[in-house]
C-alpha cells in the first residue's frame, strides 16, 4: 500500500511539474513571437507622420505607417523634472509591445544642462487580445502572472494617452 501511494504521490508531482512547465512554455512562445514581430517592424521601411503634443506634457508624437497601416507610435515627452520615451507596437489595431524609458533629472527650469538623476526602462508584452503576458520592471525583472504585473496593466491603462485611442 505504501509502494501505491508513493507512486501515486510522484505521479501527481509529475503531472503538475508538466502543467506549470508548459504554462510557462505557452507564455515564453508568446514574448518570442512578439519580439520577432517587433523585429520585423523595425527592419520595414515605414512612412512617418509628426505632431506635437500639448495637453499636459508638452513633446512630440510620431505615427509609423506601412502604407495606410498604423504600425508603431513613438512619443517624446517632457516635464519639468525629466522626460519620457515611448515606443508601441502595433498589430491589428492593437497595441501588442511598449518600451518605455523614462529619464528623471533635476529641475530644468533652473538649469540648462540638468544633472541625470536616475534611468528607469520597462517593457510591457500583450498577447493578441490585448491582455498582458509579460512585464519587466525597471530593475530588468520579470513579471509573469504576478500581482506586479497585474498593477503595472492596470497603470499603463490609467495613464494612457489620448493619441493610443482604443488601441491599449
Amino acid at each position: 500500500m505504501k509502494k501505491i501511494m508513493n507512486f501515486v504521490l510522484l505521479m501527481l508531482c509529475l503531472f503538475s511539474c508538466n502543467i506549470a512547465v508548459n504554462a510557462a512554455a505557452k507564455v515564453n512562445s508568446v514574448v518570442q513571437e512578439i519580439r520577432n514581430e517587433k523585429d520585423r517592424t523595425d527592419k520595414e521601411k515605414l512612412t512617418v507622420r509628426k505632431e506635437e503634443v500639448d495637453d499636459g506634457p508638452v513633446g512630440e508624437v510620431s505615427y509609423y505607417y506601412k502604407g495606410n497601416i498604423l504600425k508603431k507610435i513613438v512619443s517624446h515627452l517632457y516635464f519639468e523634472t525629466g522626460n519620457e520615451y515611448r515606443e508601441y507596437y502595433i498589430k491589428n489595431n492593437r497595441v501588442y509591445f511598449i518600451y518605455s524609458k523614462l529619464t528623471s533629472t533635476e529641475h530644468v527650469i533652473w538649469t540648462d544642462n540638468p544633472k541625470v538623476l536616475g534611468i528607469y526602462e520597462t517593457r510591457y508584452y500583450f498577447n493578441s487580445n490585448g491582455k498582458i503576458v509579460r512585464y519587466v520592471d525597471e530593475n530588468g525583472k520579470i513579471h509573469e502572472n504576478n500581482q506586479k504585473m497585474k498593477e503595472a496593466d492596470q497603470e499603463i491603462r490609467r495613464f494612457k494617452l489620448n493619441f493610443l485611442g482604443n488601441r491599449l
